[in-house]
């Protein structure tokens, strides 16, 4: 019979989740106001877990804020071989995970503009 290794899971730290990372994610939660939108589906914040639109009691830290890099996903930095970024924002847990590494981005319901549309029909000159 063959053994198999069980593969080791990276540490938070390893994954750019350590103590540097906690600590901007609690700055971030400190000067959340309540009821800021959500840069991804534009609904309301809470930083109490049962007030978010994503809370399901029988899930564990579902709607929950998570702090999200923004700027540039820890992904890209990794591919870069940069340091990786601290969080620039909350977002919630179910948003964060569709966001996933940033491929995702284009699927935002937030930030897309809010402008008139555009008026194509042609004024009668009378």
């Amino acid at each position: 019979m063959m053994a198999t290794t069980a593969r080791r899971k990276p540490t938070t730290t390893e994954r750019g989740l350590g103590h540097r990372h906690q600590q901007a994610a609690a700055a971030l939660r400190r000067k959340h106001q309540d009821g800021a939108p959500c840069d991804w589906c534009g609904k309301p914040m809470y930083l109490a877990d049962e007030r978010n639109w994503d809370y399901d009691p029988d899930l564990p830290r579902s709607g929950h804020l998570e702090a999200d890099h923004g700027a540039m996903t820890r992904a890209e930095a990794v591919r870069k071989g940069l340091l990786i970024p601290l969080p620039d924002r909350l977002l919630h847990r179910r948003c964060n995970q569709q966001r996933g590494d940033g491929v995702n981005d284009h699927l935002a319901v937030a930030g897309r503009g809010t402008a008139e549309p555009e008026v194509l029909a042609m004024d009668w000159p009378w």
